[in-house]
């Protein structure tokens, strides 16, 4: 994680924490040395919440429905986390998506499912 932490050194304070599938890892650990980033967004993965988090942060989640990397009752306890950090989370579940649905080139693409992550990103970063 060096490498991130080094590419944020020159981003300033309130720049989007973003991170895909394992990239939500990534995230997780800058977040809490990031207290005044302006959002959070995690697509295929989750991120741990720091205990150092702002309250009213805008977060969204991105997963899969059937995910089996993130099932249901993970995703329910992550966001019980993010509520009780205060934060301002939304958590979207995509059906009849696989883990990594938003890549054309891969087996668990899901041309209806990226189209609607992809409008809901585009909305939340605007």
């Amino acid at each position: 994680m060096p490498k991130a932490r080094d590419a944020l050194a020159s981003m300033p304070g309130d720049t989007v924490l973003a991170g895909i599938s394992m990239g939500a890892g990534v995230v997780a650990s800058v977040w809490a040395s990031r207290p005044l980033a302006a959002k959070v967004l995690l697509l295929h993965g989750l991120a741990t919440v720091p205990a150092n988090i702002r309250p009213g942060l805008p977060v969204q989640l991105h997963v899969a429905d059937t995910d089996p990397f993130f099932p249901e009752p993970d995703v329910r306890a992550w966001q019980h986390a993010a509520e009780a950090a205060r934060t301002g989370v939304r958590i979207f579940r995509y059906p009849n998506a696989g883990h990594y649905f938003s890549d054309p080139a891969l087996p668990d693409y899901n041309d209806t499912a990226a189209a609607l992550l992809w409008d809901r990103v585009l909305a939340f970063l605007d």
